[in-house]
């Protein structure tokens, strides 16, 4: 039978050459899906959408999205991208009709098929991962458990979707909560779009959490995951093919670093990631990033500094590489 697939993404200009990383990587051990991009932002000729064929770019804009020019107007760029997420995905399920979406953030190198994650939405109508399934050690460095209550159970750079009444369900409720509560402010509890999954197990049936230690593989769970290599494929825990590594907080200009949100792991310890990074940082440079990186947002913002108790807020999540604006 038949399948029609999609795999969304959302992101502003200035991620396109980690987007078209991303994709590329994706099509080429799923041949099978159309690739659709979210683009927050105008081309206004900035560059060549052939460039980018086969993927299909839509500019949030032209969508008819309820309330978008009030949601440009308060929303910083990340937090218009992450808001994003839930009205393109809904467009695509409206206007494409697919039998399977999934999404994932630009930031994303994929290493393997993707038919576990299918296999698993033969049961399951959503798909979420957890940032982490087992506990850190109890020491000094960052991140901590109370890091991921934060900033979110499950991490919203990976959904993936079944659609049917269920999954409509799950539209409906999220875009309400995007068009006003998608914006940093943790005194408040709110983390953009990711805080609000923590919610859905216990909202909607059939949702699933997978558990698959080769998906989403990031830096805030290397601590229960370690990569090696067997015939020249990348496995997790000597077990599971590394399906799809997330990129968070890796900077291009600081390559040495893993990641500017955590210090528990150094880098250099961990050759076999450091090559893959390597690697990721020449295709993604390849594809545009010196041009793609300096081209600001349509929808920029101006974020405000903090003062007063924001500020001594800001320093104390630093080493995060968070910062909190005054709302």
């Amino acid at each position: 039978m038949f399948l029609k697939k999609i795999l969304y993404t959302v992101c502003s200009v200035n991620h396109l050459a980690h987007c078209k990383t991303m994709a590329d990587s994706f099509i080429q051990f799923n041949p099978s899906y159309q690739v659709i991009i979210g683009l927050t932002d105008k081309i206004n000729n900035q560059f060549v959408v052939a460039d980018f064929e086969p993927y299909t770019i839509l500019e949030v804009s032209d969508l008819s999205i309820p309330s978008f020019a009030e949601m440009a107007e308060k929303y910083t760029v990340i937090e218009l991208n992450c808001a994003m997420k839930a009205f393109v995905g809904n467009h695509i399920l409206l206007h494409y009709q697919p039998d399977l979406l999934i999404y994932l953030d630009s930031d994303m190198q994929i290493f393997h098929s993707f038919e576990s994650i299918e296999t698993e939405l033969n049961t399951q109508d959503i798909l979420l991962t957890p940032h982490i399934d087992k506990p850190y050690p109890n020491d000094v460095f960052l991140p901590k458990e109370r890091d991921m209550l934060r900033s979110g159970i499950y991490n919203g750079g990976f959904l993936a979707f079944k659609p049917g009444k269920n999954v409509f369900a799950f539209f409906d409720w999220w875009m309400k909560h995007m068009q006003d509560e998608c914006y940093y402010n943790f005194a408040e509890g709110m983390g953009v779009d990711q805080l609000w999954l923590n919610l859905v197990p216990s909202f909607f049936k059939g949702v699933g959490i997978f558990l698959n230690p080769g998906a989403n593989l990031a830096y805030w769970n290397l601590h229960e995951r370690f990569i090696s290599k067997v015939d020249e494929q990348y496995m997790v825990n000597n077990e599971f093919p590394l399906l799809f590594l997330h990129i968070s907080g890796y900077s291009f200009e600081h390559p040495a670093v893993l990641s500017r949100h955590q210090n528990r792991f150094d880098l250099a310890s961990l050759p076999l990631l450091q090559q893959i990074l390597n690697e990721y940082r020449q295709l993604v440079i390849s594809n545009g990033y010196d041009r793609f990186n300096s081209i600001p947002c349509f929808y920029a913002r101006k974020i405000k500094k903090s003062t007063g108790i924001m500020k001594k807020v800001n320093a104390l999540i630093a080493p995060l590489g968070i910062k909190i604006t005054d709302l």
